[in-house]
């Protein structure tokens, strides 16, 4: 088993080098971070959504299960994009989400040269899985999107 914060770091790592994503969170690339569980500091996952700015990108390490892959077991791991769109206009393309949601999949990294989709995040993972985007609401109600990823381990680590 891998240790889930470096899978979750890789991650931010990457997104933050996809130029078009930076562009969308108003050319910061400090508002795609990561959220990493600290007691009692950082142990409420919904307070942490709630309080996003908008335009950001949080990832978050949801869970680990054991799966298959080609017969054998092996463990896979989800961490779920939690996005907050930047605030739009009148005159504006709709649905900024589907645009983050396609960055996310098809976003070519600089340093890595291949869309997201393709690339090894972290060096003892597959590709992601092609991921959903999720309609979700937070405590006061507000829309934001989620996108699981899955990471599949390429051994037992």
């Amino acid at each position: 088993m891998i240790d889930t914060s470096q899978l979750v770091d890789a991650l931010v790592t990457m997104l933050r080098d996809i130029p078009e994503l930076v562009m969308e969170m108003g050319g910061d690339p400090e508002r795609i971070y990561a959220y990493h569980d600290q007691y009692p500091k950082r142990s409420s996952l919904a307070y942490a959504i709630h309080q996003m700015p908008a335009p950001s990108i949080m990832a978050a390490w949801k869970g680990t299960k054991l799966g298959s892959f080609g017969g054998n077991d092996v463990w896979k791991y989800q961490v779920v994009l939690y996005l907050r769109a930047r605030e739009t206009y009148d005159g504006d393309p709709p649905n900024p989400y589907s645009r983050l949601h396609r960055l996310i999949v098809k976003g070519v990294p600089a340093l890595v040269g291949v869309s997201m989709l393709n690339a090894t995040v972290h060096p003892s993972c597959y590709p992601m899985d092609p991921p959903p985007i999720e309609r979700q609401a937070d405590a006061e109600g507000l829309d934001y999107f989620e996108v699981p990823l899955t990471f599949t381990e390429m051994g037992d680590d």
